[in-house]
């Protein structure tokens, strides 16, 4: 099964995610904007926001599994971006 980064549902709710897919630009920490979408899949009867490509993302910017990921979301233009990242197998 492939990995998949999920929304917070609290950032979903405060940005007002409501559609089956919604855009989404992430800027790594060397400054670079990837497009990405939100797609919303049902969970029981909850609803969660699954980010495509995340894997990818992982990879191209050497973040492992475990790793603690800081980003600032930016509502008006559904703006993540990657601040900080903390290594499972820092220190």
């Amino acid at each position: 099964m492939e990995f998949m980064q999920r929304m917070p549902a609290n950032v979903v709710r405060f940005a007002g995610f409501r559609n089956k897919v919604h855009e989404l630009k992430v800027i790594n920490m060397n400054g670079k904007t990837i497009d990405m979408n939100l797609r919303r899949q049902k969970n029981g009867d909850r609803v969660r926001y699954a980010i495509e490509g995340w894997p990818m993302f992982m990879r191209e910017n050497g973040i492992n599994l475990g790793d603690t990921m800081h980003f600032t979301f930016v509502t008006s233009g559904n703006l993540l971006i990657l601040s900080h990242v903390d290594g499972v197998n820092a220190g």
